[in-house]
């Protein structure tokens, strides 16, 4: 196959692609080329050629670093450590390494990581942005990718995957917008490259800060860290999201090789920020201390819901405020901004209609007056409830007696009610357990006797602070 060498600088570039590590990878790389500045962070594409050597300059020094160390656990073991994760057997972390001196473990690195002054080209385009490719890469340069040996997964002759310089550099940036720990690096990635840029530059940089330790290994760490640090990225995020967030997981080592992509789709990522500024603000603490466990913090406990199971996040609210009634006799005192944020969440995530939100609110409106006057009937209502069962046999005793007992034309429960809660199949759950939080927040209006001070329960104080895992600390 011909090659063509022509002046680096004309085609020394970066174009985002459908690829998510070289698309995070891309926007590490610009914030590695406006050293370390968050503001002056450009676009990746809008980067310069010079600009784009700057960056590789900066990976380069961060991995020179490794040639005086024995180890990865040694002084300048870091990137050495992050080597066989990304990049194993390059020039850096090679078997034979140890009987290697520095000199010649640094002139590896540089013949490795270097751009030359002019670029050979392959008349063959680089399989992500269709541009020139400068070369033939595998499992040392692309995670995931299969080795150069592998020639039955090429035409004949080739020896990897046809990359241009530019898709090559952001694979190399990609460590730079990972999140390291467990044996395992994490990234986070959206086509709204708006939110990309900011989760990702935030990330790198932590990994520039990072890039000092002694390495790798880090101390034990809260439940579901990766998950908690989505969630508070997208909190801290005020703009407008137009698509879902996708975690990554994986390893490139040679001793596995492994990814596991877990997705929140847009309407989810929307809510959760929008989550932290107006009216659910609060009902998001609230809704924190209600996934409380003796082995999880809330905040915990709700990123694992939201993350693997979101129909459960309303369920956690129920059995929560049950519980406290069942240990109290006081309607808790988070029940209104708690159930306000239930039914948002049950709307906007998980597409509850309009129609159906005010059917459920109409009727535990009459169910919270029926039940108000008298707390012995509002625990025959809270023992009802916990079955499908018995809350048909409390529906229809009361709308018997309230028949006979007033006549009134409209029945108490109509037959669209009736079938949002023991009809509609999957959601019957849900609507149930909407009606039990709307009736609680009513009585909370109705009956100001019954209610609790939610902040007098100080021994779940705990649950709603989330600052080990705030992703927006960093300053700009």
């Amino acid at each position: 196959m011909s090659i063509t060498a022509i002046p680096i600088e004309s085609t020394l570039s970066i174009r985002l692609t459908a690829h998510p590590m070289q698309r995070a990878g891309a926007f590490a790389l610009a914030l590695l080329a406006a050293n370390g500045r968050l503001r002056a962070m450009k676009h990746p594409e809008e980067l310069t050629p010079e600009e784009i050597r700057f960056a590789n300059e900066v990976m380069t020094a961060d991995l020179e670093a490794t040639v005086n160390a024995a180890d990865s656990k040694q002084p300048g073991g870091f990137w050495l450590g992050i080597s066989y994760m990304f990049w194993p057997n390059c020039p850096i972390n090679t078997t034979n390494r140890k009987k290697l001196g520095r000199d010649e473990l640094r002139a590896r690195l540089h013949q490795w990581r270097d751009l030359p002054e002019t670029e050979t080209l392959l008349e063959a385009p680089c399989v992500l942005c269709e541009r020139q490719a400068c070369g033939w890469y595998g499992k040392v340069d692309i995670p995931l990718a299969a080795s150069t040996s592998h020639r039955n997964t090429t035409i004949p002759g080739h020896e990897g995957i046809a990359l241009c310089r530019g898709c090559l550099l952001s694979f190399y940036a990609l460590p730079y917008a990972c999140e390291i720990s467990g044996g395992r690096a994490a990234v986070v990635h959206s086509w709204d490259d708006r939110f990309l840029a900011r989760v990702t530059g935030r990330q790198a940089k932590r990994m520039l800060g990072r890039a000092s330790l002694t390495s790798t290994s880090a101390s034990s760490s809260p439940s579901y860290p990766r998950e908690r640090r989505v969630i508070e990225a997208l909190r801290g995020y005020e703009e407008n999201l137009t698509d879902g967030v996708e975690l990554l997981v994986f390893t490139n080592s040679n001793k596995e090789q492994e990814i596991t992509i877990q997705s929140l789709d847009q309407p989810l990522a929307e809510w959760i920020s929008k989550s932290a500024h107006g009216p659910h603000a609060v009902g998001w603490s609230y809704l924190c201390r209600t996934h409380h466990t003796e082995k999880k913090p809330g905040i915990a406990k709700l990123a694992e819901n939201l993350f693997y199971n979101p129909q459960y996040v309303i369920s956690a609210a129920v059995s929560y405020t049950r519980r406290l009634i069942e240990e109290t006799s006081h309607v808790p005192g988070e029940s209104p901004v708690l159930t306000e944020t239930c039914f948002s969440y049950a709307t906007k995530v998980l597409m509850l209609t309009e129609t159906d939100s005010a059917e459920i609110r109409k009727l535990a409106h009459k169910i919270a007056e029926e039940v108000s006057g008298d707390f012995s009937e509002l625990k025959k209502y809270l023992q009802a409830q916990k079955q499908a069962r018995t809350l048909k046999e409390w529906l229809r005793r009361k709308s018997v007696d309230i028949t006979l007992r007033s006549r009134a034309r409209e029945p108490f429960v109509n037959e669209r009610q009736w079938l949002l809660l023991f009809d509609s199949e999957e959601r019957n759950y849900l609507h149930r357990d909407l009606l039990f939080l709307g009736v609680l927040a009513k009585v909370h209006e109705l009956s100001p006797e019954w209610r609790d001070d939610p902040d007098t329960r100080r021994e779940l104080e705990e649950t709603l602070d989330s600052g080990d895992t705030d992703i927006d600390n960093d300053e700009e």
